[in-house]
């Protein structure tokens, strides 16, 4: 069965809502609907008043009643009810209002979006730039292993509705098949200096280009728009397409200098991994000097492995056991 509502009186109040941004008008409405759900079966029910609705003045409901989303049901000297103008419109509204709502707050940037990386000021701009512009621009980070990339594609795969991959790891087809079933705002392919596959390849540079991907199946031709970000990285980039590169703006990384390796290993691991300031200093520097590595990873995956205690020197030891394991099986 099919219900039928006030097509002018639910578009009034969808607009109403949106304007509203104190949110006055949504609890008024709100407050409407139960009066009117606890007085279905009162005949004798006249209608609400100003004070029944809080936080209503009679300004306020008069507006509404200009606008028909209210309407006058009783009227005297000692008094004004009122009633809504159509229930069911003013529910319709209400609903899609919210899930208008919810669907903002979901796809809401982090403004810590970017905390756990030191540095890199003018790279964050260029970021906070792209994801507040209205049409995509696609970032490409590159250069050696040993850098921040890493920690920039982890901080985006925060990002709402975005879908993080691997190069490498991409299917024939794995990429039309992703855009088609999760239509993701932000795409993120690490190693995409990996992707050979020359169908993934062409959907690529279609969605960069024009945001459309188009696939045959069953003889028949699909194609659908999408509004998406790409996100990459790529240790090289000899080996990608130059028409690919062209859709990006890339930006080069150098490996870090000692210090900047230290301080961004104690960074990531005191944040991110909740280790001991002194004991994420004391697995940095043995990463750096003793397994001759600057990949952050490394103290990461050494940081874990060491045996949780109250104890700064056992933690120590512990990070000891690990690397001297470790550099024995290089």
């Amino acid at each position: 069965m099919v219900v039928s509502y006030d097509g002018f009186v639910y578009n009034s109040t969808l607009k109403a809502l949106l304007q509203d941004r104190t949110g006055t008008v949504y609890r008024i409405l709100r407050k409407a609907i139960k009066l009117h759900e606890e007085n279905k079966d009162n005949k004798y029910w006249i209608g609400f008043e100003w004070y029944e609705v809080p936080p209503a003045a009679p300004q306020t409901l008069n507006q509404l009643v200009r606008e028909e989303i209210l309407k006058i049901s009783y009227k005297s000297n000692k008094c004004t009810a009122y009633k809504l103008a159509d229930e069911l419109a003013v529910r319709k509204a209400l609903e899609d209002f919210e899930k208008m709502a919810e669907t903002e707050e979901e796809e809401k940037i982090p403004e810590d979006l970017f905390e756990i990386i030191l540095g890199y000021e003018d790279v964050k701009d260029i970021f906070w730039r792209s994801l507040k512009s209205d049409r995509p621009v696609h970032i490409l980070l590159y250069g050696p292993v040993a850098s921040a990339k890493s920690l920039f594609l982890l901080c985006l795969s925060r990002l709402p509705r975005s879908e993080f991959v691997l190069g490498s790891s991409l299917t024939k087809a794995g990429l039309i098949d992703l855009m088609f079933t999760r239509e993701p705002k932000y795409l993120i392919i690490d190693e995409i200096d990996k992707v050979d596959d020359q169908e993934n390849l062409t959907a690529l540079l279609s969605l960069m280009q024009t945001g459309i991907i188009s696939v045959t199946k069953y003889r028949r031709r699909f194609s659908k728009q999408f509004t998406t970000w790409v996100f990459a990285s790529a240790n090289r980039i000899d080996k990608i397409p130059p028409e690919l590169m062209s859709r990006f703006l890339p930006i080069k990384f150098k490996e870090y200098s000692n210090e900047e390796f230290i301080k961004v290993s104690v960074h990531v691991l005191t944040k991110i991994e909740g280790v001991n300031p002194l004991v994420a200093k004391y697995i940095a520097n043995k990463v750096l000097f003793t397994l001759g590595s600057r990949d952050v990873r490394d103290c990461v995956k050494i940081a874990r492995l060491v045996k949780k205690s109250e104890s700064i020197q056992e933690m120590k030891n512990d990070a000891d056991r690990v690397i001297e394991i470790i550099t024995r099986h290089k």
